[in-house]
């Protein structure tokens, strides 16, 4: 599914919110199943989704089995659309006197930079696609994984 560019900025920025929401939402389920490796415990809950993610990625490589392969690096790659998502998250988006969109960092010493509705939609359509990785890998290989590595550590 592919969001199309309806020159939105505000709608673009709901689905870039409501997409990545869904993905850490893949990445806790993800977590979830890798509990026999690392319970899934309070600490881990409240990391933010970025220290998750390397966690996550950190629990999937010790496994150690092809049938998992690319997975480490799609949370790599998840870790930059929410670095992305942050940047226009916590972002103040206004209309200039020009009539352009331009979003403020809340971060000092960063200026503000045009932002368009096209921008908004490709993140969330990669965030989309991001789950894409995630939704296959948690349903079918990763718990037979997990059992395979809680079985050879017996």
């Amino acid at each position: 599914m592919t969001l199309k560019d309806d020159r939105d900025v505000v709608r673009a920025l709901g689905f870039v919110t409501i997409y990545s929401a869904w993905v850490e939402e893949d990445v806790d389920e993800l977590l979830r199943v890798l509990k026999p490796l690392r319970p899934f415990d309070e600490a881990i809950r409240q990391l933010p989704i970025v220290r998750k993610l390397a966690h996550a990625a950190g629990l999937v490589r010790q496994l150690d089995t092809p049938e998992l392969f690319g997975l480490p690096e799609a949370l790599q790659h998840a870790r930059e659309l929410f670095d992305r998502r942050n940047a226009v998250v916590h972002g103040r988006v206004y209309e200039g006197h020009d009539k352009v969109d331009y979003i403020q960092s809340g971060r000092p010493n960063v200026p503000p930079r045009p932002i368009d509705s096209s921008e908004l939609y490709a993140l969330a359509n990669a965030f989309w696609d991001c789950r894409d990785r995630f939704i296959g890998p948690v349903a079918f290989r990763l718990p037979g994984a997990v059992e395979d590595f809680v079985r050879r550590k017996a």
